[in-house]
């Protein structure tokens, strides 16, 4: 809820509505025309902030595009790995557990997830030779696996995904297929969605326990 008019925000509040302003001017201008398009003074004149907030929050350049990476990198997993742990964990018999792992395999696999697809690779590229990147990145990664784990840990204990496979290393396979399918939509000649969501379900289909 906004506050009344006339009424300040406290400072608290104030310095995240400011971080949260100018890290969706900095990832805008990534995302549109890449790192070196990320200039301080465009993202003042676009967000009204003064160079002394901004250095004062971000340290400088670098730091403000590290921010807008990390937001961004959460930005595309956390949804997706959210939606897979809830969608999955809400089965109650191992048909409508594996009909809902065809579901999310089919709309990951959209051509309206292509953009998401290529900023979080471009996202886990820009991270190499940033080591202080890299290791908020980890933390974020760990957290998204973590939650796409919790759900193949419910189909263990529901006997419906094989006990000898690692719920963690699963959720890593779940998460890598996503990400190669930004080689289908970079190819020449790409194999066709329907071929490709074959491959990927046959693939998962190994993990499940059949039942009789």
């Amino acid at each position: 809820m906004d506050a009344p008019v006339g009424v300040p925000q406290p400072i608290q509040a104030r310095a995240e509505a400011t971080v949260s302003v100018v890290i969706e001017a900095t990832i805008k201008a990534i995302e549109e025309h890449g790192e070196a398009s990320v200039r301080i003074d465009d993202i003042l004149q676009a967000t009204g902030i003064s160079k002394g907030s901004l250095y004062h929050h971000f340290g400088g350049r670098e730091g403000l595009i590290a921010a807008a990476r990390v937001v961004q990198f959460s930005r595309f997993v956390a949804e997706d790995a959210k939606n897979i742990r809830e969608t999955l964990t809400k089965t109650a018999t191992i048909q409508e557990f594996i009909a809902a792992t065809s579901a999310l395999v089919q709309v990951g696999n959209s051509a309206e997830r292509e953009r998401a697809r290529h900023n979080r690779l471009s996202v886990i590229a820009s991270s190499y030779g940033r080591p202080e990147l890299r290791e908020s990145l980890a933390l974020q990664q760990h957290t998204h696996t973590e939650t796409i784990a919790d759900a193949v840990r419910y189909g263990q204990d529901k006997g419906w995904v094989r006990s000898d496979v690692d719920a963690r290393a699963v959720a890593v396979f779940v998460q890598g297929y996503n990400l190669a399918r930004v080689l289908l939509d970079l190819d020449t000649e790409p194999v066709t969605s329907d071929d490709w969501e074959q491959v990927v379900r046959a693939a998962l289909g190994s993990f499940f326990v059949r039942p009789g």
